[in-house]
Formats: structure tokens, C-alpha cells, sequence
């Protein structure tokens, strides 16, 4: 076949059969057909251009194909059209203005003809092909930017575990600095072995699940996680889709709200049993006056006393009903805690412990309930001589910090386990056999109605070191 670009027309050197049979293909044909010199002037377009296009043959003969080039195609098609010549079969696409003044996006495909002198040319409507194509890229972006930007862990891994992406919150979350850094590990590596089996089945399963676990960082510090596995294909290949959430303050938060109810109930247990204990030991108390006057027996001066050490332990109850602080004079809490050490060096003597205190001035003024205080201190040494079955010693260190005093209360004693640790304080929960578990968070509260604090550090088989900060007076 020959096609000879005159000006006028398309001249075709065939038989009469071949000569039907082609103008019958241009005339049917849906995609557009056109003939171009080297400068991109059409010499013969098909009639498909008036569907296409919306001109006519006539209106297209000897204009320039740049002419209906959008601008910003324009250079690329010159540079394209000059290569044709050259190479031979080339494909641009490019947008080209209708009639009606729109542009629509053609797919060209060229071949050189007559020695290079012309270009003969097949072009198709990919407009729709070009917006999907577009809506698909521009739906791409934003996921990109939704799991670069997200405040959860996002990535994808191996149906084995191993991560083959994550995204920048990955990398704080797992403590690392670059993400490659974490690719080509697996998500075991960040849980504890305990849960390998776990993770296992859950991967195995091949379905979306949703499941919490602890999720150790790179440097070691533990975080509660949400883990969401969302099976996909990505490639042709079966991966999983994975969303981490920290969910540590969370959970956090959760802890407090539930201690927080279990103090207000325990609140109230308190001043209901006080106030059930208080009334019969009214009327005890009363008769047990008369006995004293007997000079001759004892036992009403023995029922006294011990009637105030249980009117004392009822007090105690009421502290956690009635936190708030009365009664507060200045004293030195320097002399407060020796005369506490005092008191206890004999039963501290008894179990080869000894207690030293230390402090770097002689005084140091705290506005309090001097019993309260004495009571936290006594608490927290007994704590520490139960903690030394073998013996040891405790140091007591107070000293000013900034705007506070400090009494650093640390022992040589068995401990408290770690996963322990974060209970300790909580009401019902103790680490003796016979424990109740509200000695130390009677402390706590004491120690926060004067607007202090209390923290415990400890490591099992080590030692306990317990710290109370109480403001200093200010006249």
C-alpha cells in the first residue's frame, strides 16, 4: 500500500477492490487517521474527525496539528514530531482543542512515509482512560499522604511478619530513626516470646483481626498497642495491611479511672465501718471509765489504752473518707523523722537492721498534721524492716529540693517485681501474705492532702527506695 501525501488528497495506487475496501475502512473507522508534513500540517485527515473533533475535512486541510495542540503539550509534540522522521513508530500522547473549544487527550501513534517527508498518523480518544488514570493517581495521593501524615502506625509485612514498609510514625513508635531500619525485621522481634504463638495463629488466619498486645521499643521501654491486620494482595503477592495505635496513656488513663472508683468506694466503706465501730466503743469506753476508778485493778487503764490504739486505726479509716487536712502546725520534719527512727530502732535492732538517717541542715519547716506525717513515715519503715528478712540496712536522707523537703527512705530488701510495681498503692493489692493493701495508699493520700507527692523505684532481689516530697512552709 502507498500513500502519496499530496495536497489535495489521498492518493492510493491500488485496485479498484482494494481502493473500496480502504475508503470504506477510513469512512467506518472510529479512530482518527491523518497524514502530516514534517511542520505538522495536515494534508489528510479521515472523516472520523467530525465525531471526534467536531471539524471537518475541509476545516482541517493544510492547518497545523500545533495549532489545536494544548500549550503546554505543544514543545513536547515539535520534539516528538522531529524524532519521528528518524526513529519511525512513535507514541505521544497530548491534548487537542475541539470545535467546541474543550480539549480531549489523544494517543497518537506515527509512522514515516515517503523518505521521512511524511508522517502517517492513527489517534484515539483516551480522555476517559487519561481521567482514571488521574483519579487513580490523585486517589493515590492522598492515601500516601493519609498513612505518611497519620498519627498511627501504618505499614505492610510479610504473611511471615516481616516488614516491608512503615510509615515515619512506625519509627517512633518502635524507637528507631530511620524506617529503614525496620524493614527486613519481623514483628516478632518487637513482641515477647510469650506471644509468638499468638501472633502466629493470628497471621496463619488470613483474616482481618483486630488484638492487643505489649510492644517492646529498641530501647527497651514497653508500650500497650492495638494491632490491626488487614489482609490484601499488593503486587500479586499476599501481604498484610498492618494499623498499630498506642493505646499506652489510654490504657493509662483507664487504670486511674478505675482506681479512682475503687478509692470511692473504698472511701465509703471507711466511714460506714468507722461509723459502726465508733458507736459501740462510745458506750465501751464509758463503762471501762468506772473500772479506772478501782484503784486496785489495772484492766481499766489496759481497756483505755487499747481503746485509743482502735479509736487510732478508725481514724486511719477516716482518712480515706475525709482526706481533707486540719489541725496543720509548723514543725521540722528533720526532728519529726528522728523521733519516728527512734521509735522503731528497737524492733529494727531485733531484726539486725539499722537505720541511719542523714540530712545536710538542721532544719527544715513543713505545715502539717505532725500524726499524719508520723504515721506515713512509721508505715514506710515497717515496710522496709519486713522487706529485710536477713538483715541490712535503711538509709533515711532528707534534704531540701527546690521548693520542697525530701525523705528518701531506701533498704536492702527482697523488692517488688516489676510487673508488681505499677500496682502498689492500688486498694485490696499487697505484696504481703496477709496484706490489705491500704497502708501504703493511706500514705498516698496523706502525703497528697498536704500537697506532696510519693514514688516508688525498686528492683526485685535489690532493694526499694521510696521517696516523699512535702512542701516547705512559706511565712
Amino acid at each position: 500500500m502507498l500513500f502519496t501525501g499530496n495536497d489535495n488528497s489521498l492518493d492510493v495506487f491500488l485496485d479498484e477492490n482494494e481502493d473500496t475496501n480502504l475508503h470504506l475502512a477510513l469512512n467506518y473507522s472510529k479512530d482518527l487517521i491523518s497524514i502530516h508534513n514534517k511542520n505538522g500540517i495536515f494534508t489528510y485527515v479521515s472523516p472520523s474527525t467530525t465525531s471526534m473533533l467536531g471539524y471537518s475535512q475541509h476545516e482541517l486541510h493544510k492547518t497545523s496539528l500545533f495549532t489545536f495542540c494544548h500549550p503546554i503539550d505543544k514543545e513536547k509534540l515539535k520534539k516528538r514530531f522531529e524524532q519521528y522522521a528518524q526513529s519511525g513508530d512513535e507514541r505521544i500522547r497530548f491534548r487537542f482543542r475541539r470545535k467546541e473549544g474543550d480539549y480531549i487527550w489523544l494517543e497518537m501513534n506515527c509512522s514515516s512515509i515517503n523518505n521521512g517527508q511524511q508522517m502517517i498518523c492513527i489517534s484515539r480518544d483516551i480522555t476517559e482512560q487519561m481521567t482514571t488514570e488521574e483519579e487513580i493517581l490523585e486517589t493515590q495521593e492522598k492515601y500516601r499522604l493519609l498513612v505518611e501524615f497519620s498519627k498511627d502506625t501504618i505499614g505492610m509485612m510479610t504473611e511471615k511478619g516481616v516488614w516491608t514498609y512503615i510509615n515515619d510514625e512506625g519509627k517512633k513508635l518502635l524507637g528507631f530513626t530511620s524506617s529503614n531500619e525496620i524493614v527486613g525485621t519481623s514483628l516478632y522481634d518487637y513482641i515477647s516470646p510469650s506471644d509468638h504463638t499468638v501472633l502466629r495463629n493470628f497471621l496463619n488466619a488470613k483474616q482481618s483481626i483486630n488484638f492487643e498486645k505489649n510492644l517492646t521499643r529498641s530501647d527497651g521501654d514497653m508500650r500497650k498497642v492495638e494491632i490491626q491486620l488487614i489482609p490484601t494482595v499488593f503486587k500479586n503477592r499476599k501481604i498484610f495491611q498492618i494499623i498499630i495505635k498506642d493505646i499506652t496513656g489510654q490504657k493509662k488513663t483507664e487504670e486511674q479511672l478505675q482506681n479512682a472508683e475503687k478509692l470511692s468506694i473504698v472511701g465509703q466503706l471507711a466511714a460506714s465501718i468507722a461509723h459502726e465501730i465508733r458507736n459501740p466503743l462510745t458506750a465501751i469506753k464509758g463503762f471501762a471509765q468506772f473500772l479506772t476508778e478501782d484503784k486496785s485493778s489495772h484492766y481499766g487503764e489496759v481497756i483505755l489504752n487499747e481503746l485509743e490504739r482502735i479509736e487510732g486505726i478508725v481514724n486511719d479509716l477516716l482518712v480515706l473518707a475525709k482526706p481533707e487536712s486540719n489541725n496543720l502546725q509548723q514543725v521540722n520534719l528533720i526532728n519529726v523523722v528522728k523521733s519516728v527512727v527512734v521509735l522503731l530502732n528497737s524492733e529494727a535492732l531485733i531484726s539486725n537492721i539499722t537505720i541511719d538517717v542523714k540530712h545536710d541542715q538542721s532544719e527544715l519547716i513543713i505545715s502539717c498534721e505532725i500524726d499524719k506525717i508520723k504515721q506515713v513515715i512509721i508505715n514506710v519503715l515497717k515496710n522496709s524492716i519486713e522487706a529485710m528478712p536477713e538483715g541490712g540496712q535503711i538509709i533515711v536522707s532528707v534534704k531540701k529540693d527546690r521548693n520542697f523537703a525530701l525523705i528518701r527512705v531506701q533498704d536492702e530488701g527482697v523488692g517488688i517485681p516489676e510487673e508488681r510495681l505499677s500496682k502498689i498503692g492500688e486498694p485490696f493489692f499487697s505484696t504481703k501474705e496477709k496484706g490489705t493493701g491500704l497502708g501504703l495508699m493511706i500514705c498516698n493520700r496523706i502525703i497528697k492532702n498536704h500537697g506532696g507527692n510519693l514514688h516508688i523505684k525498686s528492683k526485685e532481689n535489690e532493694g526499694t527506695t521510696l521517696i516523699i516530697l512535702l512542701p516547705l512552709y512559706e511565712k
